[in-house]
């Protein structure tokens, strides 16, 4: 009989930190019934501070950029305390802070998509380096793994190929890839037009204005789905998901929002009845329409319901989760 794993204990610098700084006890006690959570309870905790009082928000996350026990969770507090920075009008600091996320190495692909976005326009340089970053697993296969991208990954890809065009840069082979698969019309189209296509597959008004469903694959479920090219990343399948759910809530507001959990022999076999390509997403899309509204579940959930994914974690502590950008 195989033991249950023991969540790591939390590093001693980061509690002796954290206690120091006075935080309200639920935060603490939160820390202290679900330690492997840490980085997200912390940044969340960050998050509310820093509506009333930025002082008490920006404590925190210098002991986040210290001690967090992941990198990732560093890297997020530290483009989260930039930003407190330069609100305040302390744009030196601000700059060293985006600077070191910067360096040759040291960038995470989740931060990686968040500064490509923001960089885009004001400086694409800077956007093409972290689009690089954030598309390097995508970058290292043929370029014909565009055609099976996931949302986010096609997202950063077509990004990628926006800013190189701009930059006066030739397409290379990925981004031929990434014109192809946009097909609302010549050029290269925006994230929203993206994510529209990729995850809807036909427009809000074809569809009579109904409810979008957005569909993952169950977790038991990941490792075939990544065997047979169902998705590329299955470590961050249901996170993509939660982005491009984001994304529709903010750029479709007023559009009720679904997710629904398939199978890949569910996909498979609905794609060769209909002869589609069960890799592209709206292949699963395009299956959801005939669901019992029943299957369906309205996103997002409450912040302390369970998640949507099936992780068995709060929706706050999981995809809900501030790292999830």
């Amino acid at each position: 009989m195989t033991e249950s794993a023991t969540p790591a204990p939390l590093p001693p610098e980061l509690v002796t930190a954290v206690l120091d700084l006075d935080l309200p006890q639920r935060h603490v006690d939160a820390m202290a019934a679900a330690p492997e959570t840490v980085g997200d309870i912390l940044l969340e905790a960050a998050g509310e501070l820093r509506e009333h009082d930025a002082a008490s928000a920006e404590a925190l996350l210098q002991v986040l950029r210290e001690h967090a026990p992941q990198e990732d969770h560093r890297q997020y507090a530290a483009h989260m305390l930039s930003q407190i920075l330069r609100s305040d009008g302390r744009t030196e600091e601000a700059d060293r802070l985006i600077g070191d996320l910067l360096r040759p190495g040291a960038l995470g692909r989740g931060m990686a998509a968040v500064l490509a976005e923001e960089y885009a326009e004001s400086a694409p340089e800077t956007a093409l380096y972290c689009y690089n970053v954030a598309c390097r697993s995508i970058l290292a296969q043929p370029a014909q793994i565009v055609r099976q991208l996931d949302p986010l990954g096609l997202v950063l890809l077509t990004g990628r190929a926006r800013v190189r065009e701009r930059l006066g840069l030739a397409p290379d082979a990925h981004d031929e890839q990434a014109r192809a698969a946009d097909e609302s019309g010549p050029g290269i189209g925006t994230e929203t037009d993206m994510l529209e296509q990729a995850l809807h597959g036909a427009s809000q008004e074809e569809e009579g204005g109904g409810p979008a469903v957005y569909v993952a694959y169950a977790r038991e479920h990941l490792d075939e789905a990544r065997a047979h090219g169902l998705v590329t990343d299955a470590h961050t399948h249901h996170h993509d998901v939660e982005r491009a759910l984001r994304a529709a809530a903010r750029d479709t507001p007023g559009v009720p929002l679904h997710t629904a959990t398939a199978t890949p022999d569910q996909i498979t076999a609905f794609a060769m009845a209909a002869d589609l390509d069960p890799a592209d997403p709206a292949t699963r899309e395009r299956w959801a329409q005939a669901l019992d509204p029943g299957a369906l579940q309205p996103w997002p959930p409450e912040r302390n319901q369970a998640c949507w994914c099936g992780a068995g974690r709060k929706y706050k502590k999981c995809c809900g989760s501030p790292t999830v950008r």
